[in-house]
Formats: C-alpha cells, structure tokens, sequence
C-alpha cells in the first residue's frame, strides 16, 4: 500500500486521497468544544475538554500544567487510514496549547457521539446543548 500524508489533513491511500471534507464547530464553550467531521461517508464527533489538570509526561522533566482531551465518537470503528487525518485535524486546533505547555490526548471511541456529548455537557455544566441558555448564544464564545 502506497501511503503519502502531506500535512494538510490529506491521506492518499493508493490511487484514493483520504481528506477531511467537512467540519463545523456545533459548541463552542470556555472549557468544551464539539465538531462534527467528516472523511467521505464516515462522520465523527470530536469533544475537546479542558481537563483541568496538571499531568507529568513520559519522564519527570517534562511537567505539563494541564491536560485538555480530543475525543472522537463515532458509532462504527474508527478506520485505521482515517485516524492520522483526524488526528492531524485535532492537533491543527490544539496546537497553541501544546505550546502553553498543556499535554493534548487524542483517544477514539465507538460509540453513540450524540450519547457521549450529552453526557459530557450533564456532567459538566448540568444541561444539555438544547438548553444552552440564549444569553450564552449573543457572543463568540458561548459562555
């Protein structure tokens, strides 16, 4: 198999390019994003949360001062081929806080991404997205 990643979310995977075809932010709160991504017929949901929480990495001199967490859900697993482009997608909109000196995770899981976010937001803040509070909504950042 002839593979070539040329950095741009883009995958060639013999005479197929693989790309990320379409994304949309649906959250965008101070400590919690959601993004809906798309590879062809694939669709994916990708939380990224604010941990909150300081984490030593690999070896005692690297200290992060925090961990933020990029999950992505889908309800079929994830193809292997798909996961540098996805993962290259949550990097680009993580990339600043690595430099701040945060350790960025990338994890995915099967499972229902409507059912994941909704549990994520109860735990959170306590409601769900249908009842974000429209005061929330009349500025950039939804909190």
């Amino acid at each position: 198999m002839n593979v070539r990643n040329d950095g741009c979310n883009a995958l060639e995977i013999g005479d197929e390019l693989r790309v990320i075809d379409y994304f949309e932010r649906k959250i965008r709160l101070k400590d919690f994003e959601v993004w809906k991504v798309r590879i062809g017929e694939y669709a994916y949901v990708l939380a990224i949360i604010d941990e909150y929480e300081s984490n030593l990495v690999d070896d005692e001199d690297d200290f992060r001062e925090n961990t933020v967490s990029c999950s992505y859900f889908s309800e079929q697993e994830v193809r292997d081929e798909y996961r540098e482009p996805l993962g290259q997608f949550a990097r680009q909109l993580t990339d600043h806080l690595a430099l701040a000196h945060c350790q960025v995770n990338i994890e995915f899981f099967t499972t229902s991404p409507d059912q994941a976010i909704t549990e994520r937001m109860q735990k959170m803040y306590g409601y769900l997205e249908s009842d974000i509070p429209l005061e929330k909504l009349w500025h950039f950042n939804q909190d």
